[in-house]
């Protein structure tokens, strides 16, 4: 029964680590590794809520161990003691996890999810290796990806040659390395647990790291200078 009581100390321990830890340390970082950013704080995540979901089912099974020593030759008081403590444990910890929570959360702030296109209407003017490019009537400079599909504004095909290229390879970095799916999942993760800072921070830490990695898909076959002249007119 110890173990099952040092198991839970663990579980608990790595899923406080991870909800304070994560925000405050991996926030703002991995500028030159945006990949390795996006995979820790998966793992991150995604760890924590399978230890989370273990240390529920370890304090569960703790009362049919318990009933099992009542009608067995252990102690009363050090089965008392087992029954008890997995579920003081969560409440500790539920209670420092909120703690945590006050005090991150505001650092981090959710835009509502939403369909930039809308009833946009375009139209198809190439094709740019498997994704097609589709010309909005839009103002300003406006870029964005949506299935195989990249969307320009029209100002975006008034840039220099050089530029636009930049501009066309960043996006396709979006699609190449399934950006979409990744931010789906990482907001998919922030429904489920809203109230989680680290949830938060997630789906903040994924947008922008996703940004940095398409850069750098793009500055395999485009000059920097060019990619960050036309990308300045984006902001």
């Amino acid at each position: 029964m110890e173990r099952f009581l040092y198991l839970l100390i663990i579980l608990i321990e790595w899923v406080l680590l991870v909800s304070v830890a994560a925000p405050m340390f991996f926030a703002g970082r991995f500028q030159k590794t945006p990949n390795l950013g996006i995979w820790l704080w998966f793992a991150s995540l995604i760890s924590a809520i399978i230890a989370t979901a273990l240390a529920v089912v370890i304090a569960t099974a703790s009362i049919f161990i318990t009933w099992q020593n009542l009608s067995g030759d252990e102690g009363l008081l050090y089965t008392a003691t087992f029954s008890v403590a997995p579920w003081i444990l969560l409440g500790v910890a539920g209670i420092l996890l909120a703690l945590g929570n006050q005090r991150l959360a505001p650092l981090f702030r959710v835009k509502n999810r939403f369909d930039p296109l809308g009833n946009l209407v375009g139209r198809q003017i190439m094709d740019y290796r498997r994704a097609k490019v589709v010309e909005l009537d839009v103002p300003g400079y406006f870029a964005l990806t949506q299935d195989k599909n990249i969307y320009l504004s029209k100002k975006v095909f008034e840039l220099p040659a050089k530029q636009l290229q930049a501009i066309l390879r960043h996006e396709y970095g979006h699609i190449k390395l399934n950006h979409q799916l990744l931010k789906k999942f990482a907001y998919l993760i922030y429904q489920l647990l809203p109230w989680v800072a680290a949830s938060r921070a997630l789906v903040f830490e994924i947008d922008r790291l996703c940004e940095l990695s398409a850069d750098n898909y793009a500055l395999k076959r485009v000059y920097s200078k060019d990619l960050h002249e036309a990308r300045r007119l984006f902001s």
